[in-house]
């Protein structure tokens, strides 16, 4: 089983696996190659162990904790984090994460699986990635983005509550005067894009 138990920089992001199974997923599981710090709800814990990963933190339920305690031991060192039973898993991992200075969290799922308004604390404190089977979506907290990208690239804007404006170079398509709650783009040729808006937005990249 591989072990990711070693000193790691709390710069380096965390990797929170809701959908433990995606590290089956070639280029999911090459995120493991900084050893980055595992946390992982219970349910997914025999998953994850499957694919001969042992994680790092469980989150689990006081009734979890003490069902699975004896399994559990053949992890060690393994944090587990205890949350009570209104507070969900993502919460509960990022309020950690957020408290052991960790300044990014990789996590395997998607973004409209889960209450982004409750997530707004962690936006505004983390550079946090969203991970599909196919795509990622990333929180742009600078409310910019730019990369070199090749022709036909296809990239997703998504604003968090209200439609907002957003500007763009390097598109097949012109910027809307209109506010926008989610739009598609398509590069337009093998160059260095820009997106722009007045605040924070989730863009999609395709894997």
């Amino acid at each position: 089983m591989s072990s990711h138990h070693i000193v790691r920089d709390e710069q380096e992001p965390a990797l929170l696996a809701l959908n433990a199974a995606w590290l089956r997923n070639e280029t999911l599981a090459s995120l493991l190659e900084w050893s980055p710090t595992i946390v992982v709800p219970a349910g997914e814990v025999e998953v994850l162990t499957t694919l001969g990963i042992k994680p790092d933190v469980v989150v689990a339920t006081h009734e979890e904790k003490i069902q699975h305690a004896a399994v559990w031991e053949a992890f060690a060192p393994l944090t587990i984090l205890e949350r009570i039973s209104e507070q969900n898993d993502v919460i509960a991992a990022l309020h950690y994460l957020l408290a052991k200075r960790y300044k990014a969290v990789n996590i395997f799922a998607s973004p409209f699986d889960l209450s982004l308004s409750e997530l707004a604390l962690f936006f505004a404190n983390m550079d946090i990635v969203f991970y599909c089977e196919t795509s990622r979506w990333l929180w742009i907290r600078q409310g910019k983005y730019s990369k070199w990208q090749p022709a036909g690239t296809q990239l997703s804007v998504k604003s968090l509550d209200e439609p907002q404006e957003f500007m763009w170079s390097g598109f097949t398509a012109k910027p809307s005067k209109q506010l926008l709650d989610k739009a598609t783009l398509s590069v337009e040729k093998d160059s260095l894009v820009y997106i722009q808006s007045g605040q924070a937005f989730l863009l999609e990249e395709q894997l």
